[in-house]
């Protein structure tokens, strides 16, 4: 496996490019391979990439939902830098079709799960995005009415839908942002990555000075030492849920990677960036809650209602602007882009890149987002935990199908095949990997109402990831070994 990580770009021959050229009209011009020479992208990039998704408000209320739930600040920092470390297994293993083939994540789904069949997870891993591009669009809203208050006080305070306006602001900037593609999002990526770690380690100063300059006082609230649960009650479903907060992500990282210089600089940059940016993010996060607690007497770990509090409106103003940033940063990426490239491909025929980026953004306030940030609880332990169970097991057949089925190796011609070829399987439709998909993720699910079976629901990615991943080699072997079986008969 290390030689293939390593392995050169293919270059697709000039053969091979008109005869996808015959295909074209069943994709989207956004679903061709992207040259060699057309790559830009080092392990830099990759690095400020993952800087711009985990310098994050999701990620830093996911330290403070923990502490909120009883963890102590150490423990919350662990479970969740160990889960965003664990899913770059398989965002590195999908990274590595996008760098060798220049292609997206829709074509990988689609040569493992059939023309037809790929509907189903794409258009799952679609709609998880657009839920997630709801979310982080409501927290910048939230920003961004810090600001306009900062700067109007009253005047602004005083419109009934003040904070409606501020969101609808903020989600037409990041579907701005989204038109200029992968090229928009690097250069946001390179401009916002120093100003967010600069910002970030102000929100540790302010916390520092609040505690008078004593590191001891300030990671010893009681907040920051609750422990009042069991550690390791709240272990197994709080780092599943770790994990599901990037998984969306995992699985399409082709989108990213197709961009890379080489298989090293998607790997170098993705195994050093998420748990160094997640690290950094998490101290945060605990730090700013704890500060919080000290200056203001409650522990407030929505950053954007923290910021606030501030009678400062230089203060509001300059904090609001770091939520911001980093929420476009994370968003687009890992949240808009991806549906946008679903859409585009699936419907290549009367949706281009843009007319999807829109569609995702609509279909984005149908999750209400504004009731999923209503509490740690529900966003933690049951929104995540229950995304769990969907992205598990399709990262598992993800991963078991393109490295030990296929190993690595890709016919491109018959990848852009929609009525014939080699991965149309059963009229369009790899049934093994549906039926696995399917009953692994209603098991993963359904074992959430048992006493008896809740330890699966709460480790729902990792059982799930393995058991499909086992589940859908074996079997494919099994019915290997009765094709050949078949064909020896045949033959006498």
């Amino acid at each position: 496996m290390f030689g293939l990580i390593n392995d050169k770009i293919r270059n697709i021959s000039s053969a091979e490019i008109n005869n996808i050229n015959e295909y074209r009209n069943c994709l989207s011009q956004d679903s061709m391979p992207i040259a060699e020479s057309a790559r830009t992208w080092t392990s830099w990039n990759y690095f400020t990439l993952w800087l711009g998704m985990m310098i994050s408000i999701p990620v830093y209320m996911l330290a403070s939902g923990l502490i909120s739930k009883g963890m102590n600040w150490w423990q919350a920092v662990l479970v969740i830098v160990l889960g965003h470390t664990l899913v770059m297994v398989p965002a590195v293993a999908l990274g590595h079709f996008g760098t060798k083939y220049g292609a997206s994540f829709a074509l990988l789904s689609k040569m493992i799960f059939g023309p037809v069949g790929n509907y189903l997870p794409t258009l799952i891993r679609a709609l998880l995005g657009c839920f997630w591009f709801g979310v982080q669009c409501w927290i910048g809203g939230q920003a961004v009415d810090a600001v306009l208050t900062g700067i109007f006080a009253e005047l602004w305070s005083n419109i009934g839908i003040h904070l409606w306006f501020s969101f609808g602001l903020f989600f037409i900037l990041n579907i701005y942002i989204a038109y200029h593609g992968a090229e928009g999002i690097r250069f946001l990526q390179n401009l916002a990555a120093p100003i967010l770690v600069f910002l970030g380690v102000a929100v540790v100063y302010w916390a520092y000075q609040a505690a008078n300059g004593d590191w001891n006082q300030l990671l010893t609230t009681t907040v920051a030492e609750q422990g009042h649960i069991s550690f390791w009650l709240l272990f197994f479903p709080a780092l599943s849920a770790m994990i599901a907060f990037d998984g969306t992500l995992a699985l399409n990282t082709s989108d990213f990677t197709r961009n890379a210089v080489s298989q090293k600089a998607q790997v170098v940059g993705q195994l050093i960036g998420a748990p160094i940016m997640t690290l950094f993010i998490c101290l945060v996060g605990v730090i700013g809650t704890n500060g919080s607690l000290i200056v203001f007497g409650e522990a407030i770990w929505n950053p954007a209602e923290l910021v606030a509090r501030f009678d400062n409106p230089f203060v509001v103003i300059i904090f609001s602007m770091f939520i911001i940033l980093a929420t476009i940063t994370t968003n687009i990426a890992g949240n808009l882009v991806p549906p946008g490239m679903v859409f585009s491909s699936l419907f290549a025929k009367h949706l281009s890149y843009k007319k999807a980026i829109i569609l995702a953004s609509f279909l984005a306030l149908l999750g209400q987002p504004w009731s999923v940030l209503a509490d740690p609880d529900n966003y933690i332990f049951v929104v995540l935990g229950n995304l769990a169970a969907f992205l598990g097991p399709m990262a598992g057949i993800y991963m078991a199908s393109y490295w030990f089925e296929h190993k690595t190796e890709v016919d491109f011609v018959d990848l852009y095949k929609v009525t014939e070829g080699r991965y149309y399987y059963c009229k369009g439709v790899n049934v093994t990997a549906i039926v696995c998909l399917f009953s692994i993720t209603f098991f993963c699910l359904i074992s959430q109402f048992f006493n008896v079976s809740r330890f699966i629901f709460d480790n729902s990615y990792v059982i799930g990831a393995f058991t499909a991943f086992i589940s859908y080699l074996l079997v494919i072997k099994y019915y290997d070994k009765r094709c050949n079986a078949h064909n020896a008969i045949a033959v006498r």
